[in-house]
């Protein structure tokens, strides 16, 4: 699980840099799964919500105002 309080890579040395790629990147790859919602949101965002059972994916609304159940991980 990981997410990145930002999606926004500042201007830094190469190792505060890399970093932040790396935390962004970890998000990514996770969907920014967690049991809350990350904070650095943007319509179209997807996030796996690990505090649901089983865990929903839910989509950023285009308002970006809240997430919006899309698949939870049931069977099918």
């Amino acid at each position: 699980m990981a997410q990145a309080p930002s999606f926004v890579i500042i201007n830094d040395n190469g190792a505060a840099v890399r970093a932040q790629i790396n935390q962004i990147v970890a998000a990514l790859r996770s969907t920014s799964s967690g049991a809350v919602e990350p904070s650095a949101t943007a319509p179209g965002m997807l996030w796996l919500d690990t505090s649901t059972t089983p865990p929903t994916l839910k989509l950023r609304n285009l308002a970006d105002a809240a997430f919006e159940p899309l698949l939870d991980g049931g069977e099918y």
